[in-house]
């Protein structure tokens, strides 16, 4: 118990004595051979390295380790090196990790390091499942297109050995005798194809119309309007009227070749198919010619432009006081376009295989009935005679 007097204090508290009894106290209860051990090894060499330190020691407890290293402090130290576990090997102090706690800060830095991670990889998850989703509907439509464009091909096959009309009028004659009604005007899309494709050019381009003026005119049907989108059977209506001609000539024979005429709304032009070569009328002269069928050529400035032109027109007359606000209605217009570009169609055919007006003048469309076949990309005489009876079996409503 004489060691006992022998121990260092350190005067950094008001209450010394207080602190330097509580040592002593902790001291006595422990036995003589572990206070000799502490002496000699640990509590002389801790108390001297905690007084030359500027700071606490790191694996301290927070409460402990914030002030500078006094009575209190060497209490706490004796305290816990005294009942280490006897076990324990490591030089750290504390050895309970019971004690050792993360703070809410870091548990919700944690929290949220893991929900960010989740997040991202939930997002591969679900994009690469949509991915999977799309290829799959793509290649169940992929399937389903190519059954059903291989039926529609062997339709069309079909359709073609049905209805043949060999170059014959009373063939055509007889497909259509069953009908109810046929349309009064009819209108045929025709497209400009590349000079490699079979029935390509421009040659091919008139060959095509030349073909659905044979059958609108076997068919009984009077007037036939044709249009390309740039206009290329206006460019040469000198060869589109020898083509014509000469298709007329395998259908009728050369002695009793039908009159026709071909008219330009655009630019008031009207070409009969007088030999030896077409003559260019103006206006109304050589009315009282009789002609079969009336072939009125359009291409896309028939359409939307003459619309606006028309407009324009209108406009200018009614600033200049030539006529008022009261005299423009539906009427006054619908009479200027009809002799701008002629009257509206019943039936418009389209010789492709998905509908594509291409231009066509939109105001002519009103009351026109459509029909094309899917997966088609031929003038072909079978859609020209389901076009007719898909007419003669649908009902036009028209409203007051």
């Amino acid at each position: 118990m004489s060691d006992q007097k022998n121990l260092p204090l350190i005067h950094n508290s008001e209450n010394d004595e207080a602190d330097i009894v509580g040592v002593s106290t902790a001291i006595q209860q422990s036995s003589p051979a572990v206070v000799d051990n502490l002496w000699e090894k640990n509590l002389k060499k801790d108390l001297k390295t905690s007084l030359n330190r500027d700071k606490p020691p790191e694996n301290l407890s927070p409460n402990v380790s914030t002030k500078i290293p006094c009575v209190n402090n060497m209490k706490y130290i004796v305290t816990n090196t005294i009942f280490k576990e006897k076990n324990n090997n490591q030089n750290a102090i504390f050895k309970d990790h019971s004690r050792v706690k993360i703070g809410e800060g870091n548990k919700k830095s944690i929290v949220g390091f893991l929900t960010l991670e989740a997040q991202k990889i939930f997002k591969i998850i679900f994009g690469i499942f949509l991915k999977v989703i799309l290829a799959i509907l793509y290649c169940l439509f992929a399937v389903y297109r190519f059954f059903q464009y291989n039926y529609n091909s062997i339709k069309l096959k079909f359709y073609s050995l049905v209805y043949n009309p060999s170059n014959s009028p009373q063939l055509i004659r007889n497909d259509v005798s069953s009908l109810t009604k046929l349309p009064k005007r009819l209108a045929a899309i025709v497209d400009y194809k590349s000079e490699e494709e079979i029935g390509g050019g421009v040659l091919g381009l008139m060959e095509n119309s030349s073909d659905i003026v044979a059958w609108s005119l076997s068919a009984g049907i009077k007037h036939l309007s044709l249009y390309d989108h740039d206009g290329l059977l206006k460019n040469d209506v000198a060869l589109l009227r020898k083509i014509i001609y000469n298709k007329l000539c395998k259908y009728f024979g050369p002695a009793k070749v039908p009159k026709f005429a071909i008219r330009i709304p655009h630019s008031n032009q009207i070409f009969y198919n007088l030999p030896p070569s077409p003559i260019a009328v103006e206006n109304n002269e050589n009315a009282d010619k009789k002609i079969s069928i009336e072939i009125i050529l359009l291409s896309k400035v028939d359409g939307r432009e003459t619309i606006v032109d028309l407009t324009k027109t209108i406009a200018e007359l009614c600033k200049q006081g030539e006529i008022s606000e009261e005299d423009i209605t539906m009427d006054l217009v619908d009479k200027e376009l009809q002799q701008l570009v002629g009257e509206e169609p019943d039936l418009l055919l389209y010789f492709g295989p998905n509908l594509d007006l291409q231009g066509f003048p939109p105001w002519h469309l009103r009351l026109t009935e459509l029909f094309w076949e899917h997966d088609n990309n031929s003038v072909s005489y079978n859609v020209f005679i389901r076009g007719l009876k898909e007419y003669a079996g649908c009902k036009v409503n028209v409203g007051k």
